[in-house]
């Protein structure tokens, strides 16, 4: 089987995309080694990644599309805007097309164009934030011609089927850890210095969304019966200096964007991982922690609820400081408790998210719409 991979980003960049990107490949290689399936990927690159004028424009003829009268002519420029002569021969050559990407950068739609005059079967992993789906009609185009579009969560999969998209052409499947899997906290914890403390881990961008400020504001709330926690923030964005500036340099450390090792390092060194996020369209940074054992604190997030059961595999939370502050003291005080949960999430881990499970159900999707298979 002969697959064609197209994203706007590119695979070595930073960010979920990139990393879903280099995780299935590696996994369809790996697959066809073990067994001898002959199976060969072409990765094909749009290059909007970092160019911010290309975006921009992108997502003025996305953001024109959401208005039905102009959704031909948005599907129209699309192709004008986007369109590849080199796409032509990589797609005419596989046997399926897989998109990686949403509506908002109009690249499916010209790329879709491409597979139906070859009549090659195309597939969309959608990227999608089900709660802020701004280009919500020029999406749902472009996932209702898809023979098949792969779903994070029932969740985003309900929601799909409530907008148009049809049930049987909507596929669950969730997503491996893809983070390092060789982390070592002692290393971590001797060059932050903080010893044998506890430690509370947000990966994320810090914004609202995410939970950053609520967590700022209700870790001092943590210090008053944890005096010696420490939190270790990663991510882009505002730091929040002001938020921060009520909290003692010796509880918090910021590592900034860290690396991918720095990142294993911090799972590792962690006691609990907290994001108490409202908008997810999955959570790989819950699969992530649960690879290392540790119990996580998810927000509201309807896809974050369905993947953290709570008391089990972890804690659910909102956004209010003084509940927040509860659900981390529930985890900091009580190791036997944190040491539960945390084993829980690694077994629902290594049951349900693995890379060998999300290649399996691609292949088996691939291979149904696939006609020679």
């Amino acid at each position: 089987m002969k697959i064609a991979i197209a994203s706007h980003v590119h695979p070595t960049a930073v960010g979920g995309i990139a990393a879903y990107q280099r995780e299935l490949v590696a996994g369809l290689q790996s697959f066809s080694r073990i067994n001898g399936e002959s199976l060969s990927v072409q990765q094909l690159q749009m290059n909007l990644n970092g160019n911010s004028a290309a975006l921009k424009r992108s997502r003025l003829v996305s953001q024109f599309a959401s208005r039905g009268p102009l959704l031909r002519l948005a599907d129209s420029l699309s192709r004008v805007m986007h369109h590849h002569p080199s796409w032509t021969l990589a797609v005419n050559t596989a046997d399926v097309l897989h998109f990686i990407g949403t509506g908002s950068e109009i690249t499916g739609h010209p790329l879709w164009r491409e597979a139906r005059e070859a009549e090659v079967p195309f597939t969309v992993w959608p990227a999608l934030h089900p709660e802020n789906c701004a280009e919500e009609a020029f999406d749902l185009q472009l996932y209702q011609e898809a023979e098949a579009v792969f779903c994070q969560s029932d969740h985003e999969r309900e929601l799909l089927i409530s907008r148009g998209v049809a049930a049987s052409r909507l596929i669950r499947c969730g997503l491996p850890p893809m983070c390092h899997p060789n982390g070592t906290g002692t290393r971590l914890r001797s060059k932050l210095g903080i010893g044998m403390r506890p430690v509370v881990l947000f990966v994320g961008r810090r914004d609202e969304g995410k939970g950053y400020p609520a967590l700022l504001e209700a870790w001092p709330l943590v210090l008053r019966q944890c005096p010696d926690a420490v939190l270790l923030l990663a991510g882009p964005g505002d730091a929040d200096e002001s938020r921060l500036a009520q909290i003692s340099p010796e509880n918090v450390r910021d590592l900034g964007c860290p690396s991918e090792q720095d990142k294993a390092d911090a799972y590792a060194a962690c006691d609990v991982f907290c994001l108490p996020s409202a908008c997810e369209s999955f959570g790989i940074v819950y699969v992530e922690a649960w690879s290392y054992g540790k119990p996580v604190i998810c927000g509201t997030a309807p896809a974050s609820r369905e993947l953290v059961e709570h008391g089990v595999t972890g804690v659910w939370a909102d956004q209010q400081p003084q509940q927040l502050s509860h659900s981390l003291l529930r985890l900091l005080m009580h190791p036997d408790q944190r040491h539960r949960i945390g084993l829980a999430g690694l077994r629902h881990q290594l049951m349900n998210f693995t890379t060998e499970q999300m290649v399996g159900g691609h292949l088996k999707a691939w291979k149904i719409t696939a006609p020679k298979y």
